[in-house]
């Protein structure tokens, strides 16, 4: 295991030095990835990552042992075309953004079938394009609707309870690239090539900016949750906003560290205050970063 020391800010504020720890946990002997997008932890602890190029997700525990997979390349239920993103919530359920079916398929924690979940399209042909999604605490499902330019929120029961944008006019949303769900903030976005990241209280009503401290020039912009905190940037620098009456904190840089040699940060996914995975999907790697004050 490889370990080094950089300075690491709590959500409290506080400034204070950290031991990182990183464990290569995939690639393995028996397990390979092919252009991974996106990961998740339980709160059993379990990863799930979505194997896009595989057409599968896995269900790993934290050393990196398999406990279960699905997928295949298809239309069946638990089969996939190029699934980017995957979900486990606080719950016992497990979200996949199955793309090229334009659909989400929900799942338990051993990857049984619960359900499907899509959006049709006005003239019955086939569902709208679903590019992201994100999940709340109580269970409410986001999802952003590519070819209507909106986001749209639906109860656990899949009724509509709220939406934001629309087909044409300055509320049309066009490049939403990442989503996330912060109970402390509410919904959180970003779009390609802005400088700041969007925030939505639960119910789509009230809408601020989060001003970065960022060029725009990334191709992608990291966004993940942790307790309370929205932790967001790029793998030259990670930062976290905890308190909407503060500036983000700064956090550290996952290319401080050679042994951890990243080619493309695609993901990041808390499994508690002192842990976290990184998902490299240029080289199909998985990391396990620790953290423990000092």
């Amino acid at each position: 295991m490889l370990q080094f020391i950089l300075v690491f800010v709590f959500c409290t504020g506080a400034l204070a030095q950290a031991i990182l720890g990183v464990t290569p946990v995939l690639p393995s002997a028996t397990i390979e990835l092919r252009d991974p997008r996106s990961l998740s932890v339980a709160a059993d602890g379990t990863l799930f990552i979505a194997d896009t190029g595989h057409h599968r997700v896995l269900a790993m525990d934290a050393t990196g042992k398999l406990v279960v997979e699905s997928g295949g390349f298809g239309t069946e239920h638990g089969q996939f075309q190029w699934p980017r993103k995957v979900i486990a919530d606080r719950g016992t359920s497990v979200w996949v953004l199955d793309y090229g079916n334009r659909r989400i398929e929900k799942f338990s924690r051993t990857l049984e079938y619960q359900g499907t979940f899509f959006i049709p399209s006005d003239d019955d042909s086939r569902p709208r394009q679903i590019e992201e999604m994100a999940v709340s605490p109580q269970g409410d499902l986001y999802v952003f609707d590519r070819d209507g330019g909106r986001l749209l929120r639906y109860d656990p029961l899949f009724r509509v309870q709220a939406e934001l944008g629309q087909d044409r006019g300055q509320e049309f949303i066009s490049a939403l690239s990442r989503m996330t769900f912060v109970p402390k903030l509410g919904l959180v976005w970003w779009e390609r090539g802005r400088p700041e990241v969007r925030v939505a209280d639960p119910l789509l009503t009230q809408i601020r900016t989060l001003r970065l401290n960022y060029d725009g020039s990334a191709a992608s912009m990291i966004l993940a949750a942790s307790d309370s905190c929205l932790v967001f940037g790029t793998s030259k620098a990670l930062r976290s906003w905890c308190d909407p009456a503060l500036p983000p904190d700064s956090l550290f840089s996952l290319t401080a560290d050679p042994g951890m040699n990243l080619k493309r940060l695609d993901d990041i996914a808390f499994a508690n205050r002192h842990a976290m995975y990184v998902l490299d999907g240029l080289a199909g790697a998985v990391y396990r970063v620790s953290l423990s004050e000092r």
